[in-house]
């Protein structure tokens, strides 16, 4: 069964807090069906090794997609809209107002979910430094109004407006569910009055005067040859980080964190006169009254949890943050601003990728940092146990540990000071059920896994 959410925040710059459970219920909320036309823009390639620097991007629903709530990921856009007077009308008349104002995500890049992606060397611990080199997510962007009245007569341009706002450490506070799901949210992160993202790092603002603007494209909607707006083409836009974006690791779980959102503000009012605007108009356009308002609006890639588990993580804090059409004016079920995704009752999640480069470690000299090497596991898949094959650079404290899918530990092996070789140990799986594994050895301040196969 899915859990209940969140009904209470306190604002905690530092360590973990845990708040009572509330259910927020958008579940009977409209689906709206998206066209990826474009294809993820990023290298592919491993990590490097031996020391070197490393740079990769990191994909946010490939390791949420290998969490407990993975296979019942479903694919949509929303909408961000300025002024939640702004009317959404679907195909059978039914009128919505506003949506979403803004939306992002946390990374933790130390998460273990990471280790069951293709790339489980990107996983970084607290001893890693490193910077945001910049920033993916899928959007759309449509114009209906390029032009309004200036109100002497006259019309003027539309501009429409997107900023980008980051946070870094300690402007993220870290908490979690009263059932240990863990979160992260940007301390202060709101301002009701400009109904925009507050107290952050850095803000990128992007003026959208065209189609052709050079920095996010017009993505009409997809009629369908019918002329109803029901799907929508998509594409990814990337943003480079501002300076400074950098995660300077002190060995500790604080700080270690970072986040980006982006707010939409349309340069049409969302009233003009007495008539309210239209956003979306999904009824046959023969039925439009003439002379209908329309407004400016834009859009996220956004992933649902359609199933009836609800998503658990209890060692990382890997966000989607939102404020929504009610949460950008005023505090709703103890959410100032930004609503964590996990707190909705059908789990929101927003498709975005960071690409990250380390910069050092502190802590684990590059000696140190490639101390073990893991060869293999033998057998893989393997039914009652296996033998891990590793070699050990210095003499150093090992432990051997196991996790499940969720990232649990289940079994750990302290084999206590090692000198110097190369290893073949037995580990007893008799104890584990069927399924996917990974299983880690760390050796002093370096780590090295590899996924496990066991079965029947």
């Amino acid at each position: 069964m899915k859990k209940l959410l969140l009904s209470a925040l306190a604002v905690v710059a530092l360590g973990t807090a845990t708040f009572a459970q509330q259910k927020i219920d958008n579940s009977g909320e409209a689906r709206h069906k998206a066209i990826k036309d474009i294809n993820n823009p990023f290298s592919r390639k491993n990590l490097g090794k031996g020391g070197t620097m490393v740079s990769d991007w990191y994909d946010v629903m490939d390791i949420i997609g290998k969490s407990n709530v993975g296979a019942n990921l479903q694919g949509y856009v929303d909408f961000l809209v300025s002024d939640s007077l702004s009317k959404f009308v679907e195909d059978d008349g039914t009128i919505r107002y506003g949506g979403t104002t803004s939306v992002g995500q946390v990374l933790d890049a130390t998460d273990d979910l990471i280790q069951l992606t293709d790339k489980p060397e990107n996983q970084l611990s607290r001893f890693v430094s490193y910077k945001v080199d910049s920033i993916i997510f899928r959007y759309l962007y449509v114009r209906n109004v390029d032009k309004v009245d200036d109100g002497m007569g006259g019309q003027r341009d539309v501009v429409d407006t997107m900023f980008v706002t980051y946070w870094k450490g300690s402007q993220l506070r870290r908490a979690n569910f009263t059932d240990g799901t863990r979160y992260a949210m940007p301390v202060n992160g709101w301002n009701f009055g400009k109904r925009m993202p507050a107290n952050y790092f850095a803000i990128d603002t992007i003026l959208l005067t065209s189609g052709a603007n050079g920095d996010m494209d017009t993505t009409r909607a997809n009629n369908n040859n019918g002329g109803f707006e029901n799907a929508w083409t998509s594409k990814y836009y990337q943003s480079a980080a501002p300076a400074g974006m950098e995660i300077n690791s002190n060995g500790t779980t604080n700080d270690i964190l970072v986040a980006y959102a982006w707010t939409f503000k349309s340069g049409v009012p969302a009233v003009t006169g007495t008539d309210t605007s239209v956003f979306v108009y999904q009824k046959d356009p023969s039925t439009a009254p003439a002379g209908m308002k329309r407004n400016n609006y834009a859009g996220y890639g956004l992933f649902l949890n359609e199933g009836t588990t609800g998503w658990e993580n209890t060692k990382a804090y890997n966000t989607a943050i939102m404020a929504l059409k009610g949460s950008s004016y005023a505090t709703v079920n103890g959410w100032e601003g930004f609503i964590a995704g996990q707190a909705f009752q059908n789990e929101r999640y927003v498709e975005t990728y960071f690409k990250l480069t380390v910069t050092g470690n502190i802590g684990a000299g590059i000696e140190d940092a490639k101390n073990v090497e893991i060869s293999g596991l033998y057998p893989n898949p393997a039914t009652n146990s296996t033998a891990v094959r590793f070699s050990l650079k210095n003499n150093s404290n090992v432990t051997i540990s196991i996790n499940n899918i969720l990232g649990q530990e289940v079994a750990t092996m302290d084999l206590g000071k090692v000198a110097a070789a190369k290893y073949d140990y037995n580990v007893d799986l008799s104890t584990l059920t069927p399924g996917m594994y990974t299983v880690s050895v760390k050796a002093g301040n370096s780590v090295q896994t590899q996924k496990l196969m066991v079965t029947e």
